[in-house]
């Protein structure tokens, strides 16, 4: 009866080499779908600024039209035609640079959130992949 032994030693084998495979697939789905789910978020943060940028411009835009003429009408009163049209082409400028500024922000802070979140998973994969037993071998 030994040969029955040595067939139940190979199929328990057998057995832990699928299970372990059916183990590796499901850990790999796993760390596949919080992958997926990060870049989403990230695609929503840097779709968030974007929107904001164009919200930015938009309302710019009207604010300026709506008020250029009743402001450029005082100024005229005050300053010639030509300095006042000026004057307002230098505040048009400096409105339109701080939003800039403020929508940069907001997409570098994006691009450095997800980059951090993408570190940080890496460095957990490879921990985790270090601690798994027939791992790569470590470097003494």
């Amino acid at each position: 009866m030994e040969g029955d032994d040595s067939a139940s030693a190979g199929g328990r084998v057998g057995d832990a080499a699928a299970r372990l495979a059916q183990d590796t697939t499901e850990l790999a789905r796993r760390e596949i779908g919080a992958v997926q789910e990060e870049a989403l978020a990230a695609l929503k943060r840097f779709g968030a600024g974007g929107v904001l940028l164009a919200g930015a411009g938009t309302c710019g835009v009207l604010a300026l039209w709506a008020v250029h003429e009743t402001v450029l009408r005082a100024a005229e009163s005050v300053l010639p035609r030509g300095r006042a049209a000026a004057v307002l082409a230098c505040a048009y400028g400096a409105c339109g640079a701080a939003l800039a500024v403020v929508a940069r922000n907001r997409i570098r802070a994006a691009a450095d959130a997800t980059a951090g979140t993408l570190e940080k998973e890496a460095g957990a994969l490879e921990e985790e992949h270090t601690r798994m037993p027939g791992g790569p071998p470590t470097e003494s």
